[in-house]
């Protein structure tokens, strides 16, 4: 019975999160660019990941979802990993960066010097991606 209470409490203690998105992140997304950036520039950073995670979907090709502010999309999401929110949110990001875009990522070449240490390989290779074929 010991063994299931610290499973339970190590389960309910652990620092697993979730992110979710839902039809208000959708209509986000469709309704444009102003209002993408208004929630990745916002103060929620529970609302970033839900969008971010959402963006996944619009970004993906799989899905077919063609944007005409996709580009626009790409520099907000390089805003977002040089300014102050959570490493969580920055990875997010990264993410779609390296899965849907290709370099020049011009935001983030410039401002290098804005990026954590830990995050620091990931970015340079989000910069780096066109030459690492050659």
């Amino acid at each position: 019975m010991e063994m299931w209470k610290r499973l339970f409490d190590k389960q309910i203690n652990s620092d697993i999160s979730y992110v979710r998105y839902n039809k208000r992140h959708d209509d986000i997304v469709e309704s444009g660019i102003d209002a993408i950036s208004k929630v990745l520039e916002g103060p929620d950073l529970e609302d970033k990941e839900s969008l971010l995670l959402c963006l996944d979907k619009y970004l993906d090709p799989w899905f077919g979802y063609n944007l005409p502010y996709t580009e626009q999309i790409i520099e907000l999401v390089q805003h977002v990993i040089v300014s102050p929110n959570s490493k969580g949110v920055k990875e997010d990001a990264l993410h779609l960066l390296t899965s849907y875009s290709w370099p020049p990522f011009e935001i983030l070449e410039n401002n290098l010097d804005k990026i954590e240490n830990d995050l620091l390989d990931e970015v340079l290779y989000a910069i780096n991606m066109d030459k690492c074929n050659e």
